[in-house]
C-alpha cells in the first residue's frame, strides 16, 4: 500500500482457525477464533530507509521471537514484543505517514484492542500456556 508522501507499507500474516474449547475463550460464546501464526510487516520510506517487524517461528531464520530489523542493519534481529498490525500502522503515522481519517487513534484502539484482549501471549511465544 502506497502512503503518499511517506513510503510503501507491506503486511503479510498467516492465520489458523482454532476451536475455542479453551476456558480462556469460553466467555466469548464463540465456537472458533483466529490465531496468528506469523506476521511480516515492512515500511520502506520514500527517502530510502526501511523498517521490518517480523515474527516467523517456522521460517529459515534462527530467531523465533518477534523482532525488528532496523534500517541501518536489516540483518539484525532486535527482539521486540508481539506487534499488532494496528501498532505498526500507528508507528507509520508517528514516523510521518498521513492518517486517512481524523479518528485513526480511536479506530486503531478499537480493532487492536480486540486482538490484545484475546491474544494468548504478548512478548514471547513461550509465554503461551494452553
Amino acid at each position: 500500500m502506497a502512503l503518499r508522501g511517506f513510503g510503501t507499507f507491506w503486511a503479510q500474516q498467516r492465520f489458523e482457525l482454532v476451536h475455542t474449547s479453551d476456558a480462556h475463550y469460553a466467555e466469548t460464546n464463540e465456537r472458533f477464533r483466529v490465531s496468528t501464526r506469523e506476521y511480516l510487516y515492512k515500511v520502506v520510506l520514500d527517502k530510502g530507509p526501511e523498517i521490518r517487524w517480523h515474527w516467523h517461528p517456522q521460517g529459515n531464520s534462527p530467531e523465533r521471537r518477534p523482532h525488528i530489523h532496523p534500517s541501518f542493519n536489516l540483518k539484525a534481529h532486535m527482539p521486540s514484543g508481539r506487534e499488532a498490525l494496528e501498532d505498526v500502522i500507528e508507528s507509520c503515522i508517528e514516523l510521518g505517514a498521513t492518517p486517512s481519517c481524523q479518528d485513526y487513534r480511536v479506530r486503531l484502539a478499537e480493532t487492536g484492542g480486540i486482538h490484545k484482549l484475546y491474544r494468548s501471549w504478548s512478548d514471547d511465544p513461550s509465554e503461551y500456556k494452553p
